[in-house]
């Protein structure tokens, strides 16, 4: 792999949002070119990490953001900029004109990018052995564990992940999300592929919305933004 090559995502959001699936080469090394762009620091932080799997998620991911970021810029993709924010919430150090946001989980990542309004996407890949009820009172109202429940037992994994990968979409994009924890945001039952918050709607999340993406086989995903442009 000499290159990453983006799969440019379809969605009935805003038109200004772009969003890419990448796809993660376990059989690659971190000395590829693909890579070559990648800062000093940032290929430090890859080999840190204990499994070669998650080292090439967030190169393969990270490189192909730069990618896309460098060609709406103008610049070189090694050229780009990060700085974090007091919500540890990356982004560009040296421009404004573009949001961004990255998720990756499985062989699969997700990468999100507006000129206009604050993004923020998750990718989740079904686990066959894990146990939703583990970390329900975590993460779903307690109206959607009702509702799952009464799913057939085939659908209770899919529907779990449905949830979870929109509330982290929905909360990455606030930047600095809800205090309060993702089990105050209800999205269950789905209907379609808007995501709607049901219930009282907390403060931080009046001015957001998201949108299920379609997703391969065993995974979950979705993109959500701030449903007022203001970025630039």
């Amino acid at each position: 792999m000499h290159f990453i090559d983006p799969v440019p995502l379809p969605h009935d959001g805003p038109s200004d949002i772009a969003v890419w699936r990448i796809d993660i080469d376990f059989a690659e090394s971190l000395n590829a070119p693909a890579f070559a762009s990648l800062s000093d620091e940032e290929l430090t932080r890859a080999r840190h990490f204990r499994r070669h799997e998650d080292a090439l998620r967030f190169a393969t991911v990270r490189a192909a953001l730069r990618e896309q970021l460098a060609r709406g810029l103008g610049i070189a993709a090694h050229a780009v900029r990060f700085a974090a924010d007091a919500n540890h919430r990356p982004h560009l150090a040296e421009s404004d004109r573009f949001d961004f946001n990255v998720s990756h989980a499985g062989e699969h990542g997700l990468i999100a990018i507006s000129p206009m309004r604050r993004v923020g996407v998750d990718i989740e890949q079904h686990s066959d052995t894990f146990d939703w009820h583990s970390i329900a009172t975590l993460t779903l109202d307690p109206k959607e564990a009702v509702w799952i429940e009464g799913l057939d037992a085939a659908r209770q994994t899919a529907a779990f992940y449905d949830a979870w990968v929109a509330k982290e979409a929905l909360v990455k994009t606030t930047g600095a999300g809800i205090t309060r924890g993702l089990q105050h945001l209800t999205v269950l039952p789905r209907e379609s592929m808007r995501v709607t918050l049901r219930n009282q709607i907390p403060d931080d999340m009046r001015e957001v919305d998201a949108r299920w993406l379609a997703a391969p086989d065993g995974y979950a995903a979705c993109v959500a933004w701030s449903a007022t442009a203001f970025w630039r």
